[in-house]
């Protein structure tokens, strides 16, 4: 991306300052040498256009800033450098020229000039190229005199006449701040610019028609969406009155009396339109109006397309046995009873932690079964209210509420004819849902909302939940013949941490896809980190731990020592869980994977070493034994 900002410097010292503060500060600049005898505010001027901001100093930065529209920042000369600068004057003890740009300089430096009436001086003024060649001829016309000004102009003109000169030189601390006036400058630019091309895209690629008017009822804006709902043509519009006859009336009529409004509905001719009116005002003064709305017939037709492509992604079982991983005896005892599962047609309910697999075993029973060919359906329960969840699972008739769409629609139970429909956190249905469900299973039909006509439906019926169901039955919440009706079949999902021997493999698996997803290339775990991986609980499952080598991946840089990546990033993963019954271990306690003897004095070993980092000493002081217990248990698990 080009520089937004030019630096014209009027001689070199400055010039190379700004280029090393242009790196520190990150603030890219194009920097050209050239005062006004060097026409540098000319070329600024004829630049101009390529830049947001130009910085530069004295009479050059004045006169620039008389050129051009677009912001100067000016290099300061402080009080601190004009003294410098006279000090410097007496040791030649001679009297000064001072060459100066009319203005503030020249103000300031009489002023300044009064404090050193030891030093014999004249004031000589410019205000452009021709007036500083008259001027610097009358200060070289004084015999013996010292130059003092700005610029290389100043220095040139004084060592061409065999003269002394001394420059007034900004120092580095308000050089730095001109530049960064400048970088919040063109970083302001920037946003406003970004911040209009956004709000011109909102305007012009909405789905919904946008129509402004200012104080004075003249419309400001009208986008494309709104000339083909309202059939007007924006150009005709823009610039004209509400009032004026030839303005469309439907403007007008969403005008109406200006107040706001949201979700209002607007008969007009044949069409009807959902809109909103919102008055900008500033001060307490209306500035604007702006009017948002949409054809109800539009709204109607995404609802249903919406409805469809939602129940049409949800008609496809995608997983099989085959993409569960793991060789455990916990999981392969899992996955040997629910392919038994599969030869039959009966409910089965799947109990199981957060995130331990339960629509992965869904879809692989259902795709193992004679029912493969039909269609899966899945719904999560707990996500949509008890009236909306009534009616996704067994339809409505037209006309059975406010807003149901012409010809009624079909519920999940009949998409999932001939098929499975899997009925996720099945525990949070209402009381009054589970009645109507347990028909629907025992019965093998269901009615309509408002419908009058039984429909058959052969459906199966596999139900999740991540809660103890039983207690709810205990607890009066929820149905006892539900329960047992669904529990024909059980299976019973094993959490993270009664398998981990299954992190290899899942470890294995995970990574290369993670990898080829971010565009990387972190190795496979090593035993050590493996181990680490192994002794945690991982309360979120399966979810959790592809989640967390996730962002291993993504955090990983080609780091020398891997094993501290990963130990360090799963420390601090494991310090970021607050909930303790998820499994998050505090201060004084460590969770176990219960094992051999060996194996769990190996795991508190690991453990209190990742907390104290590694200081084996101090870890068998607080465990009451010998620094050689704790070397031998670390030595025999590579930690």
């Amino acid at each position: 991306m080009d520089p937004r900002i030019l630096f014209v410097s009027t001689y070199p010292a400055l010039a190379n300052g700004a280029r090393i503060l242009s790196q520190r500060l990150d603030a890219p600049m194009d920097i050209i040498q050239g005062g006004i005898m060097s026409d540098g505010h000319l070329h600024a001027k004829s630049v101009a256009g390529r830049y947001d901001v130009i910085v530069s100093q004295g009479g050059t930065a004045v006169s620039i800033g008389e050129e051009v529209s677009i912001p100067v920042a000016p290099v300061r000369i402080t009080v601190a450098d004009f003294l410098k600068a006279f000090e410097k004057a007496r040791k030649f003890a001679a009297p000064l020229a001072i060459v100066c740009y009319r203005g503030e300089l020249e103000i300031e430096l009489r002023s300044l000039a009064r404090l050193f009436s030891d030093v014999p001086h004249v004031l000589y003024p410019y205000a452009n190229k021709e007036d500083f060649i008259a001027q610097i001829n009358k200060a070289l016309a004084m015999k013996e005199a010292t130059l003092m000004g700005f610029g290389s102009c100043t220095r040139d003109m004084a060592v061409e006449n065999g003269l002394n000169y001394i420059l007034i030189r900004s120092n580095i601390q308000n050089l730095r701040k001109a530049i960064l006036t400048a970088k919040n400058i063109v970083d302001a630019n920037k946003r406003e610019k970004i911040e209009a091309r956004r709000l011109k895209n909102l305007i012009h690629y909405s789905n919904e028609g946008i129509v402004s008017c200012d104080k004075n009822l003249v419309v400001q804006a009208v986008n494309e969406a709104a000339e083909n709902i309202l059939h007007i043509d924006a150009q005709n519009m823009i610039g004209k009155s509400l009032d004026d006859p030839a303005t469309s009336p439907i403007l007008r009529s969403l005008y109406g009396d200006g107040r706001f409004v949201v979700n209002r509905l607007l008969h007009h001719k044949k069409t009807s339109l959902m809109f909103n009116r919102i008055p900008l005002d500033v001060n307490d003064e209306l500035e604007e109006s702006i009017m948002t709305f949409q054809d109800v017939s539009y709204i109607q037709k995404l609802e249903t397309s919406t409805r469809m492509q939602l129940h049409s992604k949800g008609l496809v079982a995608r997983r099989s046995f085959g993409d569960i991983i793991g060789s455990s005896q916990a999981i392969r005892k899992t996955v040997e009873r629910a392919r038994r599962f599969s030869a039959t047609s009966v409910s089965v309910l799947i109990e199981g932690e957060t995130g331990a697999g339960k629509e992965l075993f869904a879809h692989s029973v259902h795709n193992a079964s004679d029912r493969a060919q039909g269609p899966f359906v899945a719904i999560n329960c707990a996500a949509l209210p008890e009236s909306l969840l009534e009616s996704e699972l067994f339809g409505y008739e037209e006309g059975a509420f406010t807003g149901a769409k012409k010809g009624g629609k079909a519920g999940l139970f009949e998409l999932a004819h001939n098929g499975t429909i899997f009925l996720d956190e099945i525990g949070e249905i209402s009381s009054l849902l589970q009645s109507r469900l347990l028909r629907a299973i025992n019965e093998k039909e269901i009615l309509r909302i408002g419908g009058g006509r039984i429909i058959h439906v052969d459906v199966r019926v596999i139900a999740a939940t991540n809660k103890n169901l039983y207690k709810l039955v205990l607890d009066g919440r929820f149905r006892r013949d539900l329960y047992f009706r669904l529990d024909l079949l059980n299976l019973t999902l094993p959490p993270l941490r009664e398998r981990a021997e299954d992190i290899d493999d899942l470890a294995r698996s995970f990574i290369p896809l993670k990898n080829a997803a971010h565009g990387r290339n972190m190795p496979l775990l090593s035993k050590t980190s493996l181990r680490r991986l192994q002794a945690y609980s991982w309360p979120g499952n399966v979810r959790e731990l592809e989640y967390f080598l996730e962002k291993l991946v993504v955090l990983y840089d080609d780091c020398e020592d891997f094993d501290r990546f990963v130990a360090e990033t799963l420390r601090e993963h494991m310090e970021r869980r607050e909930d303790a019954v998820c499994g998050e271990e505090s201060a004084d306690t460590v969770t176990l994977r219960v094992g051999s003897m060996k194996d769990m004095q190996a795991q508190i070993v690991a453990s209190l070493l990742e907390r104290n980092g590694g200081n084996k000493g101090g870890l068998a002081k607080q465990l009451g034994v010998s620094r050689t217990t704790i070397w031998k248990i670390a030595s025999e698990q590579g930690l």
